[in-house]
């Protein structure tokens, strides 16, 4: 069975074409929409997660309006090696802290896709537990799997993953992006997993359905990114890909738009003398999930100073309520359905009340055009700018296909009428119509296939980058995909408690802590059935690396781990990189290493691209 992934930035969904009829999945009984579920989790304290519309119900019923109360809380201790100006390096341990809200019942993540724009985001910590990014987006990939495959009784491990054309303008940040959904599938349990551009997914479903030869261009703006194809479809034969092309902009960033707007009644345009309101705090109040943060220690004292020194207390009374009490994604909640409204009204009213926050503001639709005409002025620009590519003009378009929740707005359904006509415009359904074309997909063997995609192997075939482990102690090693919370070794209870993530789903080598004390330059034999580069997670504490190391290079990245008995350690990475073949590696304690070396190494492979 090959499924159909639309894997959104507001909600997500999946689908089945069998050559004959398109099926959708009910993925979220508690919604209207029941093929359709919110990209939403709810995560508790226990690590039990809720999804869809429930997650959302239970954030409002457990954390709308409670207090945040920040505590502080040593997670740890590291080793620390710095130079000295005797002949010996000093060691010392430095504590960690990390503040955290202690009255949290659990946290709620939104809009995790946008995190893939980020080229420095590695995950996040929940409670005592860090999640990598791919984890986070596997499991809402793993409850659309799931439920496919209960409505339809078949497995799936064939998938078609429908991405942004494009992440970033970065091209390295683009494939990153995409390599982590990747894994996140892997995760889910999906084998052979191709990715197909959405707006390409539209053309498939309008391409089914047209008897006629036609040039369509999909108009795809959803709630992250907005993206343009033009292609030729119908008349029973392959649709042509002529020219995609993608814009940063999407409908998180016109509700932002609306929150800047509000600013006023939280504490910009405050001043003590010719101080102003930091922007720094401004900034955070443009995201409910960065709400919170303004309330940690750091900021307390600069608003009190405000609270006391300006003509306008009651001001910040209203930031320190929206910030302590919770209350930001009901105020995001709020926004969004106002600019709902004025898709469909000229105007809207605005109501947001928790004393003491009182907001009542009527908005009408071209305030909220003024709001946001920067974003108006990169839709068109992106608009021409896919034309130029595909060597075009307006004329040559037969079909405009509008599809996603911000195709709805009106100044945007204006711009392409007036650049293509009214009779050309042919609205497809906001939600599905992506996920209909990726079902299509799949069923007729479209899609791309990652060159990366052997880094990471499946549950069940995890020996195709590496086999033949031996060592010199005889014992047995074990080949396992790292993630948080893997155990580090076979003969101790340590485990992962947090990796960069890149490393995450590689595979890795679990040792036995007790052969760190083996003395010898031929430990560790494996083989690479491919190029690769080599990490050794190696214990900080070495003053002086074993001989056989010292060739390698010093990444920035580090690993964490954590037992009860030695707490948290923090190891550094080295990469080195190796043709396909035997390598052989030394032992912890191979010759040329100084200082106090307890802790075994670890060894994860990332094969090369091919």
């Amino acid at each position: 069975m090959r499924l159909g992934i639309d894997f959104g930035t507001t909600n997500s969904a999946v689908a089945l074409y069998d050559g004959a009829n398109l099926y959708g999945v009910e993925i979220d009984p508690a919604s209207e929409n029941t093929d359709i579920l919110p990209s939403l989790i709810y995560m508790t304290r226990e690590h039990d997660y809720h999804l869809g519309l429930e997650a959302m119900h239970e954030y409002a019923k457990r954390e709308t309006g409670r207090p945040v109360r920040w505590r502080k809380k040593l997670i740890g201790s590291f080793e620390v090696t710095v130079a000295s100006f005797g002949s010996s390096p000093r060691v010392f341990d430095q504590e960690a802290y990390a503040f955290y809200d202690d009255a949290a019942f659990g946290r709620l993540l939104q809009s995790v896709k946008t995190a893939l724009r980020n080229p420095t985001y590695q995950g996040t910590q929940i409670f005592d537990r860090f999640y990598t990014l791919d984890e986070l987006i596997a499991i809402l990939l793993k409850s659309l799997r799931i439920s496919a495959e209960a409505q339809f009784d078949q497995t799936c491990t064939d998938l078609v993953l429908g991405r942004p054309v494009r992440f970033s303008h970065d091209p390295r940040v683009d494939c990153r992006a995409e390599e982590v959904l990747f894994k996140a599938a892997r995760w889910a349990g999906f084998e052979n997993i191709r990715f197909q551009p959405e707006p390409i997914g539209a053309t498939f479903l309008y391409h089914i359905h047209s008897k006629t030869r036609q040039r369509v261009l999909v108009f795809d703006f959803g709630g992250g990114t907005l993206d343009f194809t033009i292609a030729d479809v119908g008349a029973g034969i392959a649709p042509e890909i002529i020219a995609t092309h993608g814009v940063l902009v999407g409908g998180d960033d016109l509700d932002k738009r609306i929150m800047e707007s509000l600013l006023k009644y939280f504490g910009a345009g405050l001043k003590i003398g010719n101080l102003p309101f930091p922007y720094e705090i401004l900034d955070m109040l443009l995201n409910w999930q960065t709400m919170p943060e303004v309330s940690r220690p750091e900021y307390h004292d600069v608003i009190y100073d405000f609270r006391r020194h300006s003509n306008k207390p009651q001001v910040i009374d209203a930031l320190e309520t929206l910030v302590s009490q919770n209350l930001g994604f009901a105020l995001f909640k709020e926004i969004e359905r106002v600019k709902k409204q004025l898709s469909t009204d000229m105007t809207a009213r605005l109501e947001f009340q928790h004393d003491p926050i009182r907001i009542r503001e009527v908005i009408t639709r071209p305030q909220f055009e003024r709001m946001i005409k920067s974003e108006i002025r990169e839709v068109e620009a992106g608009l021409l700018e896919t034309l130029q590519k595909a060597g075009m003009t307006a004329d040559d378009i037969d079909v405009v296909l509008r599809t996603g929740g911000s195709s709805m707005i009106p100044v945007f359904i204006q711009m392409l009428e007036r650049h293509f006509g009214k009779a050309k415009i042919h609205e497809m359904h906001p939600l599905i119509s992506i996920v209909g074309g990726l079902g299509i997909a799949a069923q007729q063997g479209f899609g791309l296939y990652p060159v990366y995609a052997h880094r990471y192997p499946s549950d069940t075939n995890i020996n195709t980058i590496l086999d033949s482990v031996a060592v010199a102690s005889g014992k047995p090693y074990e080949i396992y995909l790292l993630q948080v919370g893997s155990r580090c070794y076979i003969d101790q209870d340590t485990i992962f408690r947090k990796i960069p993530l890149a490393l995450s789903r590689l595979p890795t080598i679990r040792p036995a802590q007790a052969d760190y004390q083996l003395e010898t330059d031929q430990f560790l034999e494996f083989e690479l059935t491919t190029p690769a580069t080599v990490y050794v997670a190696f214990t900080g504490s070495a003053s002086e690396l074993p001989l056989w190391l010292r060739g390698w290079e010093l990444t920035d990245d580090t690993v964490d781990t954590w037992d009860e008995w030695v707490g948290l350690k923090r190891f550094k990475l080295y990469t080195y990189d190796f043709p396909a073949g035997k390598v052989t590696l030394g032992s912890t304690r191979a010759y040329g290493y100084l200082g106090k070396v307890n802790l075994q190494y670890m060894v994860i492979i990332q094969a090369h691209s091919e």
